[in-house]
């Protein structure tokens, strides 16, 4: 019992510290741009000290806060450092370590950017995405392509499977007799 009480604490302690970061002189003039619509920027800030700086400024931010790591391989360590400041559960926005040529749809990174594209356009934005400049610098569908290419099909939808079946192959997907990967399908006859 003791432990659980000493691992709560310890949990605490560290949330406490984006408290105290919010009192500290400089901070609220970052939120204040934030809250203008201006990018806020902190120097200075590296390792688990920028994991603690974003979990104070989410907590402000008008919107979804991006924090942008220099590396690819540092979204991960800034995710798990989250973890410690924040019960936000950030979402991240990939980058694809695949030249632009062997990118296709079946691409598990092309379906998780998609899908934080769809996030932070529907109606409830996550409060924090992390991701790199290599994920940034990459091109991504233009907000009409993404509603043009998106359908939906809800559980009780009637749907014409010839025509939904044509409908996923203009976009991209493959058709097969069994789903083994994202962007296949497979067509099924009710006779």
């Amino acid at each position: 019992m003791a432990r659980v009480e000493a691992a709560t604490s310890a949990s605490d302690r560290l949330l406490e510290l984006v408290r105290r970061l919010e009192q500290h002189e400089g901070f609220a003039e970052v939120v204040a741009a934030l809250k203008a619509g201006h990018a806020g920027t902190l120097d200075g800030v590296w390792g688990s000290s920028c994991a603690l700086a974003a979990a104070a400024l989410a907590g402000h931010a008008p919107s979804s806060l991006i924090v942008v790591s220099s590396q690819i391989a540092q979204v991960d360590d800034v995710v798990d450092d989250l973890a410690l400041f924040t019960r936000l559960t950030p979402e991240t926005f990939p980058a694809w370590e695949s030249l632009p040529s062997e990118r296709v749809i079946h691409d598990e990174v092309f379906g998780d950017r998609v899908r934080v594209l769809k996030l932070l356009e529907g109606p409830d934005p996550p409060k924090l995405v992390v991701t790199s400049i290599q994920a940034l610098l990459e091109p991504v569908p233009g907000r009409e392509t993404l509603r043009e290419q998106t359908r939906w099909l809800r559980v009780g939808d009637q749907v014409e499977i010839e025509q939904l079946s044509r409908w996923l192959v203009e976009q991209g997907f493959h058709s097969t007799s069994a789903v083994d990967l994202a962007g296949e399908f497979a067509p099924v006859s009710y006779t």
